[in-house]
């Protein structure tokens, strides 16, 4: 039941994110005039539709992505012009020109796509991605502002019995007669449930404040101010060296040592913490898109050779409603630990959307984009030369490099979706 839910929580999600991404491009694209025919969640046979004014408004079967109609994408073909390319290609270059000029009248004129200034078009094309970045900063501020990010407290939750350096693979401690046997320093001093509260007079706000004077005060007595069954108590303790792992690459130091673990609580992270989380956020995006390449081939691999399938690889609509599920049916995480990482799944998945929507291809909303750039320096130029006219670029004659990009997503897409099926990312791998 609850794995259930957690894919219905997490596609109505993306279903909404959808729905606000062709929002992004339908809202501009009316207040600059456009015709929309039509506003679309999804693809395939329409499931529900109503018409408000010239627009229909409906839902279809396949929930991967959306669009919205609007007339005259592309401009009339120029009499006496001749296309570039071969005469097949050029044959679907108007074939798809004159599908996405069936529904212009007389009537609409200026309310064509093509006719508005290259400045209007990339605002219409960027309010879809647009929309999801915005959706990625309200889910990432309310989740780290509202909900917080689970950290360290200053309370004790274990106390070790001996002293073992991080980096060995040793489970337990040595016999107490052996000479390897160093009693750890909180052993038989804290106890679990006892608040720091301060060291050596000095406050103790969080746990970081704790490590840092604890790691510099190896072989040196310090005043522990700890609240024990509601109780302030006083303690001292000699942190001993020990070996600890420094960074996540695995580099070491030495350091002081006391031999405790922390419990664990969600912490509200101030308004700086949460701009700092959100360039990392767009950073790690950044990366995951130059890593493409090496995915498909990851992939690639796991579905023609039985390679066994990358964890951090690319993952589709199916496998992360499958993680989605699995998050909502795991017995070991808490109740506000599922909203969380659901809250997280989503951002980041609005995230990568924001910036593979932005690629300079067609049919990507970043290919149209790019074709009103090059509209906007082609009319530049000729106003310098004192020339000035209308200057429309024909992206249809980029539809066979339309249909090639098309065609490799479709492939990638459905790769994806086999590979998701048979051999899913899960959590507990």
């Amino acid at each position: 039941m609850l794995y259930a839910l957690g894919v219905i929580a997490f596609a109505v999600g993306l279903l909404a994110s959808i729905a606000l991404h062709e929002i992004g491009h339908l809202v501009p694209a009316k207040k600059f005039g456009v015709r929309v025919t039509q506003y679309m969640v999804g693809f395939g046979p329409t499931l529900f539709s109503r018409r408000r004014g010239e627009t229909e408004y409906g839902l279809k079967a396949i929930p991967l992505g959306g669009y919205i109609r609007m007339i005259g994408m592309v401009p009339p073909r120029a009499d006496g012009s001749r296309s570039r390319w071969p005469r097949r290609m050029g044959e679907l270059v108007e074939e798809f020109r004159a599908a996405s000029r069936t529904e212009v009248t007389p009537a609409d004129g200026d309310r064509q796509f093509y006719r508005l200034t290259p400045g209007k078009k990339m605002i219409v094309m960027l309010g879809g991605p647009s929309m999801n970045l915005l959706i990625f900063f309200i889910l990432t501020i309310l989740l780290y502002g509202l909900i917080g990010l689970r950290a360290p407290t200053t309370t004790v939750g274990s106390v070790s019995e001996c002293v073992v350096s991080s980096t060995t693979t040793q489970q337990s401690c040595p016999a107490p007669t052996s000479p390897d046997y160093r009693k750890a320093p909180a052993n038989g001093v804290l106890r679990a449930g006892d608040t720091i509260t301060a060291i050596n007079g000095a406050p103790i706000k969080n746990w970081s404040d704790a490590v840092r004077v604890i790691e510099a005060s190896a072989g040196k007595t310090i005043n522990l101010a700890v609240r024990r069954d509601g109780q302030p108590t006083q303690l001292s303790i000699t942190p001993v060296l020990n070996t600890k792992y420094a960074d996540e690459a695995g580099n070491t130091k030495q350091a002081g040592f006391i031999g405790i673990s922390t419990t664990e609580a969600y912490q509200q992270l101030t308004p700086g913490q949460i701009r700092s989380v959100i360039w990392q956020q767009l950073g790690l995006s950044v990366q995951a898109l130059r890593q493409f390449p090496e995915k498909i081939a990851s992939l690639v691999g796991t579905v023609f050779q039985g390679n066994p399938r990358d964890q951090e690889g690319a993952v589709g609509v199916i496998g992360l409603g499958r993680i989605g599920g699995e998050i909502a049916d795991s017995a070991e995480v808490a109740a506000l630990d599922k909203i969380s990482m659901l809250i997280s799944l989503l951002a980041s998945v609005n995230l990568l959307l924001f910036f593979f929507n932005l690629l300079p291809l067609l049919p990507l909303d970043g290919g149209h984009v790019a074709g009103a750039l090059v509209e906007a320096t082609r009319r530049g130029f000729a106003r310098l030369r004192k020339r000035p006219k209308q200057i429309f670029v024909d992206v249809a004659q980029l539809v066979p490099v339309m249909y090639v990009v098309a065609s490799i997503l479709i492939v990638f897409s459905v790769l994806v979706m086999y590979a998701d099926i048979v051999k899913p990312i899960t959590l507990t791998n």
